[in-house]
């Protein structure tokens, strides 16, 4: 009694699910792509550096390095804007000598107090800057003065000597990092870097350098 009772609900699932599968996807109605007053939504596709064109594909063009920047941040901002034209860059750093001023000076002395007397001397003439070199392969020398321009440091050192004081000047320089962007500008496209350039810092000294394309 129990067996058949437990083939008669078996066969009752079985005929349910046929059911189920025939009725139920017969009478399924796919809801819309689109609703009526709602805008639909466009996948966009990836923007890839690879898209970027390069005077290299066959379009005639030049190629360039245009910099240097100080700041990798700035040279990054302009090769931002020059991929809004469409364009490949790329960003490449620099280990260059950077000059702060020049400096006027004395050879050093052979003493401190050789180097001390020679101070009191020229201090009773117009030349307002002059300290002794305490250490350091330029120890006892006297430096007189720094300038932004080497014109200036030169005149002055020809003041100095006219005193009668063997002056001289040198360039005082540290090693720094700058940023070059390299870019291929296709005829017609006039990519205004210097423009953007001079927004960016006004005093800028950036330079559009033609090279050979790779």
């Amino acid at each position: 009694m129990i067996k058949n009772a437990i083939i008669g609900l078996l066969a009752l699932n079985v005929f349910y699910f046929v059911w189920v599968l025939v009725a139920g996807s017969a009478g399924y109605t796919a809801p819309p792509k689109y609703e009526e007053g709602v805008p639909g939504l466009t996948v966009l596709p990836k923007y890839s550096n690879k898209s970027y064109q390069r005077g290299t594909s066959g379009t005639p063009s030049s190629c360039y390095a245009f910099g240097p920047f100080d700041s990798e941040k700035s040279a990054q901002i302009i090769a931002n804007k020059i991929n809004g034209f469409g364009l490949w860059t790329d960003i490449t750093n620099q280990q260059t000598m950077q000059t702060l001023n020049f400096l006027v000076y004395l050879q050093p002395f052979k003493s401190r107090q050789e180097a001390l007397k020679v101070i009191t001397e020229i201090s009773k003439h117009e030349i307002k800057e002059y300290k002794l070199v305490e250490s350091g392969p330029y120890k006892n020398a006297i430096a007189l003065g720094s300038f932004n321009d080497l014109d200036q440091a030169r005149r002055h050192s020809e003041y100095v000597r006219f005193l009668g004081y063997d002056a001289r000047y040198t360039t005082q320089k540290k090693r720094k990092e700058v940023y070059w962007i390299n870019y291929d500008e296709p005829f017609g496209k006039n990519v205004p870097v210097m423009r953007w350039a001079k927004e960016i810092d006004e005093k800028s000294s950036a330079q559009k350098i033609p090279k050979a394309c790779a």
